[in-house]
């Protein structure tokens, strides 16, 4: 491979650019989901089915569920296991979707991998009476394809989006199911009320499996209970939260994902100090992530109301003499709903846009105006600019908060570690 990462860059640009290709949207059709599920098995068949013979670990839930998958394999690699890891979206660059061990997936492999997968998709899209796969399907296969040419023991798998059609429910019954807090988020495709929502991430719990949960609401509670009961699954409830880890992730919400991580553990029998140093080297960029500091900046992925309530919990217990905050939003969300809590804490507002075209951005000025913000408010239509200015205002003693979406995060991550020395290092 060119020390540029061309085949690479091209290879990502195959995948994106099937965004141009008009088919039914799995985030608009409201009837019959179930064909997404069956146009990314019929493309699983034609790559020799890759996603049979692994021990699974299912992550589901609204929020926290990658900080759980992130120390459950981190655990697992410390126990010695070779483990996998699918989860979503990337940050900075695609390959940080599909880890095994301690390392992404080379750049290399990438690109062999979805040249093998190319004539599958044609035919797909020719042949199949579901159409071809979505980007998300076709990433899905290339991680398991990638876990079976590393022969993994263990994958951890990332729900993408609720549950019951998610492409991540095309396994067969895993050996452990977590579902974490569930919360509204993408109400235009899960259901409106919580029951609804709820009752779709239930839907990856198969049966005669084990399942763990975390304490939430009564009415959220009784419905995994009685999926449970219902697929004579193993139901365990976590809410026990008394005693504190030192983790590799900040914020006191992690506190509850590692109590749900170290039971999980502990039902597969890794002993207690494996666990314990798995939750300490634990890394996920962009969630809470400190990347500078005088001035401090902090790079969070927030993106819905119980996220960015939990940021906005986390800075409140920060030092510092202004906030100067830059967001960026997805064109489907409520600003007012989300950034609520974290506006009152700014002194000033920069209203952006991330340029990932997998996901349609709130437009920065009509963010403005939606929020209603009577503070000191900016708009860029290039993020770099609105943080290039916050960190011209910003004193050594001042806060730089990016948050509002994974994408914008990402983006400005570049700032500090680049694309490229993660492709060369092959870690986030």
């Amino acid at each position: 491979m060119k020390n540029n990462f061309q085949n690479y860059y091209q290879a990502v640009e195959y995948l994106e650019s099937l965004f141009n290709l008009p088919q039914d949207d799995y985030f608009i059709k409201k009837t019959g989901r179930k064909i997404f599920l069956q146009r990314l098995k019929y493309l699983l068949k034609l790559l020799g089915n890759p996603q049979l013979g692994f021990k699974y670990i299912h992550i589901g839930g609204t929020s926290g569920k990658g900080s759980v998958a992130t120390m459950i394999h981190s655990v697992l690699t410390e126990a010695g296991y070779n483990a996998g890891l699918f989860t979503s979206p990337f940050c900075t660059t695609s390959i940080e979707k599909i880890k095994v061990g301690n390392l992404l997936i080379s750049p290399n492999d990438f690109v062999k991998i979805v040249e093998r997968l190319k004539p599958a998709v044609d035919l797909c899209y020719q042949k199949s009476p579901w159409g071809h796969p979505s980007y998300f399907e076709i990433f899905t296969a290339i991680a398991f394809l990638y876990f079976k040419q590393k022969k993994c023991d263990y994958v951890v798998l990332e729900v993408g989006l609720g549950g019951r059609f998610d492409a991540t429910n095309v396994i067969p019954p895993p050996k452990i199911t977590v579902i974490n807090l569930i919360d509204f988020d993408h109400t235009d495709v899960l259901g409106k009320t919580l029951k609804q929502i709820a009752k779709e991430k239930a839907a990856i719990i198969k049966p005669k499996t084990i399942f763990f949960t975390t304490k939430q609401s009564n009415s959220v509670l009784k419905i995994l209970k009685t999926t449970c009961q219902k697929n004579r699954a193993e139901f365990n409830l976590i809410s026990d939260f008394s005693q504190s880890y030192k983790l590799g992730l900040l914020g006191k919400h992690q506190q509850k994902n590692a109590a749900l991580v170290v039971a999980v553990c502990q039902k597969l029998d890794i002993k207690k100090d494996k666990i314990l140093t798995g939750l300490k080297k634990a890394q996920l960029p962009c969630r809470l992530e400190i990347i500078q500091r005088k001035p401090l900046v902090i790079l969070d992925g927030a993106h819905n109301l119980s996220k960015l309530k939990t940021t906005a919990d986390f800075i409140k217990n920060l030092t510092y003499r202004k906030l100067y905050l830059i967001i960026a939003l997805t064109n489907e969300r409520n600003p007012k709903e989300i950034f609520g809590q974290i506006e009152s804490l700014a002194d000033h507002i920069f209203f952006t846009r991330y340029q990932a075209r997998v996901k349609k951005c709130y437009p920065p000025k009509l963010l403005a105006k939606k929020l209603k913000s009577k503070k000191p408010n900016e708009i860029f239509l290039d993020a770099k600019m609105a943080l290039a200015k916050a960190k011209k205002l910003a004193k050594s003693n001042d806060l730089i908060l990016i948050t509002g979406s994974l994408y914008l995060a990402g983006e400005l991550r570049n700032n500090w570690r680049s694309e490229k020395k993660i492709l060369q290092q092959r870690t986030t």
